[in-house]
């Protein structure tokens, strides 16, 4: 069954709104990754995308907004070599980063007691290590001698915890933490962040849990799962101008899962 889809969210931006600015998303493989890097491609950014899996970034390339090419540059974010690489990469062909969208991340479910240091580190290293090495290279590479920078960092509600996410609601807080934190130091310098905590995302990766999307979209107040298009929109509106006088806050952008209590990936 096809991913559900809401373009018409992104009606609220200007065309061009994003014209001349270099963009950086990672994990753009799918999901929310590919949503923004198409989203910003179609307002006027030049794109790059990196991820683990060649065939899925060159699938997010393929399927761009007509005549507008995205740079596709493998990379594990994990690694820092290999993100000391795909900077030397897009900066060679950009020249500069303006905008950058920390979206990869992932976890598996499992109870706290039984998940082990491996598999603890292994997730908090995705979405907290790797969120931090890219920022501060991309910040101290590009954006803070330039004297300009957005990044946007997806992290997840409910954002007091949900059972079997021990490990990776630990990594999300960290990094709505480190947001504030790099936002409150770089400010005076130009450069904004924020985060976006979004809900049940309908992608690729909710479907691979097994669980029941009518069972989960009773549980939301809103009613039904988010879709990725939104995610991009929020991310887009805060890189965009209009997004100038917001820093150091997370959005949260979740349909209501913060105000319910409920098992998040229920079979």
């Amino acid at each position: 069954m096809p991913l559900p889809r809401r373009p018409e969210s992104t009606a609220v931006l200007s065309a061009n709104c994003l014209n001349d600015r270099l963009a950086l998303v990672t994990g753009g493989g799918s999901g929310i990754g590919r949503a923004t890097a198409h989203l910003l491609t179609a307002l006027g950014a030049r794109v790059a995308i990196c991820g683990r899996r060649i065939d899925a970034l060159e699938d997010t390339a393929a399927t761009a907004p007509a005549g507008q090419p995205i740079l596709v540059v493998p990379c594990d974010v994990r690694e820092p070599e290999h993100v000391d690489a795909m900077l030397d990469t897009v900066l060679e062909e950009f020249g500069r980063i303006d905008l950058l969208v920390n979206n990869a991340g992932g976890q598996f479910v499992a109870p706290a007691e039984a998940i082990t240091y491996k598999g603890f580190r292994a997730v908090t290293r995705l979405n907290l290590d790797a969120t931090w090495y890219v920022t501060t290279q991309t910040a101290l590479r590009s954006m803070l001698p330039n004297g300009y920078g957005k990044v946007v960092s997806i992290t997840m509600t409910p954002r007091n915890g949900a059972p079997g996410m021990a490990h990776s609601f630990a990594a999300r807080a960290a990094v709505e933490s480190l947001t504030s934190t790099l936002a409150g130091e770089w400010a005076s310098r130009g450069v904004r962040l924020t985060a976006i905590a979004p809900g049940i995302v309908h992608t690729e990766g909710f479907d691979s849990y097994g669980a029941d999307p009518a069972l989960v979209s009773s549980k939301i107040p809103a009613g039904r799962l988010q879709t990725a298009d939104e995610v991009a929109t929020l991310a887009a509106f805060l890189l965009s101008a209009a997004g100038d006088y917001i820093t150091g806050t997370t959005v949260v952008a979740d349909g209501g899962a913060e105000l319910a209590t409920w098992p998040m990936y229920e079979r």
